[in-house]
């Protein structure tokens, strides 16, 4: 494949107002000025929730991370949600991405997330945060009278699912009682899981016509689970017949705005797994370095960008307006920041930073190389003005960045694109595969 000859780039003033007269555009604007008033859909982003109500009477403080790696808190960010309960939002870095605020360590001298803070209380622990929030917010039931016992129950399987799952992907496949790998032994309360869910009408846990705190118990980490066993292991647990109700379940869940705001992808879990639960155990053979290398980007950053509900990824049409949305979404998002992503970006060609975390993609005191401000800043424009247009040719994988050092630039901000803490899935597709084109023209 030939390389490409990239476009002349046009001003950021010209693509900030190109990406703002879009339709796109013009939606994430609306949805903009809504939620700084406490109004309109989930969204990672927002810092008020009134759903109604009056600022002044807002009783609750909702302290969650601030990259939307954490399974504890997506469970009460969504409870909220669903029992739209006024709150205002604070977020806060888990400590293996970043240092938490001082003011928050006085609040909180743990440093644990999630944290509420009702009627001046600090509560910690999703499960006893999601109960207390059950008592305290009535109006919209999540856990309907007459289904303790089997919510109970249900709550028992779901801690003895994340065991299993921990000593699936978490520890080194190998024979005897100390070794991990016990596929057949999640894929039995796998089993019992979906069971479970065919017990009930619907697709929900305690049946109904909406979630409860148990149906939020179990999807932050299976979707985790999805990722992982795929990455690691080769288990591919979506859109198996085997698994066919908690496959509905997905579904289902995949439909409601509060998910679909909180939903993160597959590669931004793998990067973010290991430093909450450490490192993952990869098996041997071909279905691991297949999955391996779609979920890194290696084959799947390419253009054109063709997202299905097939896919070893699924992206459901509820998830994946079109491309032109995705791409117009992604082009929005860098002109509205180009400035300071510039900056970021050229932190592949400086310097870590004298304190280090946990996360690998995680580099808060990196020192920039403004050396490259200029040309970074040029490859920048020209990747807003091919998503807006969607001239791009068909592309190749990831690059192996041995070019230009500008690219290795490039690289640095394409692979710390995160879901949903950037944009959206499909538009965080885009822009990687958008930037993998440039990368390969430099």
């Amino acid at each position: 494949m030939a390389t490409a000859t990239l476009p002349a780039a046009p001003s950021w003033d010209e693509l900030k107002s190109a990406a703002a007269g879009t339709e796109t555009g013009m939606k994430i604007a609306a949805e903009e000025e809504l939620r700084a008033k406490g109004e309109g859909p989930a969204h990672v982003k927002a810092k008020l929730r009134l759903f109604g109500a009056k600022e002044e009477d807002v009783r609750l403080t909702f302290y969650r991370d601030h990259a939307g790696w954490c399974p504890y808190c997506q469970k009460v960010w969504m409870m909220i949600e669903e029992k739209k309960i006024p709150c205002r939002i604070e977020r806060i870095n888990m400590r293996s991405y970043g240092d938490k605020p001082d003011w928050f360590l006085k609040k909180v001298p743990s440093g644990l997330l999630p944290v509420i803070e009702l009627d001046g209380e600090m509560m910690t622990e999703s499960l006893v945060i999601m109960q207390v929030l059950e008592r305290e917010f009535p109006d919209i039931p999540m856990l309907p009278e007459g289904q303790f016992e089997r919510a109970n129950t249900l709550l028992r399987l779901e801690r003895q699912l994340f065991s299993d799952w921990c000593g699936l992907v978490f520890r080194p496949s190998m024979p005897g009682p100390f070794g991990g790998g016990g596929r057949k032994t999640f894929e039995e309360t796998f089993d019992k899981v979906d069971a479970a869910l065919g017990e009930m009408d619907g697709p929900w846990f305690l049946g109904g016509d909406t979630p409860s705190i148990v149906d939020l118990q179990y999807v932050s980490h299976i979707e985790r689970m999805n990722a992982s066993c795929l990455y690691w292991k080769g288990m591919n647990l979506r859109g198996q017949e085997r698994w066919a109700n908690i496959e509905k379940w997905f579904l289902a869940f995949e439909e409601r705005p509060s998910y679909k705001a909180c939903k993160s992808d597959y590669y931004t879990h793998v990067m973010d797994i290991p430093p909450q639960y450490g490192p993952g155990y990869s098996d041997s053979g071909k279905e691991v370095e297949d999955a391996q290398r779609a979920i890194d980007g290696d084959t799947t950053w390419v253009l054109p960008v063709n997202l299905s509900a097939n896919d070893l990824e699924p992206t459901p049409d509820s998830m994946n307006a079109s491309d032109e949305a995705a791409r117009h979404e992604a082009a929005y998002m860098l002109t509205a920041n180009a400035k300071a992503i510039t900056k970021f970006a050229c932190r592949g060609k400086g310097e870590k930073g004298a304190k280090q975390f946990g996360a690998p993609l995680a580099d808060p005191y990196a020192v920039p190389n403004l050396n490259y401000e200029s040309k970074v800043d040029e490859l920048l424009r020209v990747t807003a003005s091919l998503l807006l247009d969607g001239t791009a040719e068909p592309s190749g994988g990831k690059t192996s960045q041995d070019g230009a050092d500008v690219a290795k630039c490039l690289a640095y901000l394409r692979d710390r694109i995160g879901v949903p803490r950037d944009m959206s899935y499909p538009a965080a597709m885009q822009l990687r595969a958008h930037l993998n084109y440039v990368m390969d023209a430099v």
